[in-house]
């Protein structure tokens, strides 16, 4: 059987994987009111530029409270 421990590091190794293909990261950010917080997870990828040219734009993923595989 497959531990745990085991489990959780090869899912953290893709997950970083992928965010390092990407140039990014999963940020949590607050967007409650107030007293009330209520947080997202986003991430931001950067544009590229090439020669002066932007050939890829800015993204902005709101991946929201809660992501599946779906």
């Amino acid at each position: 059987m497959e531990e745990a421990k085991d489990r959780a590091i090869q899912f953290e190794k893709e997950l970083k994987a992928l965010l390092k293909k990407w140039d990014t990261a999963i940020e949590i950010e607050d967007v409650g009111i107030g007293y009330s917080p209520d947080y997202v997870m986003k991430c931001y990828i950067d544009s590229i530029y090439k020669d002066g040219d932007c050939i890829a734009e800015y993204t902005e993923i709101d991946l929201g409270r809660y992501v599946d595989s779906d």
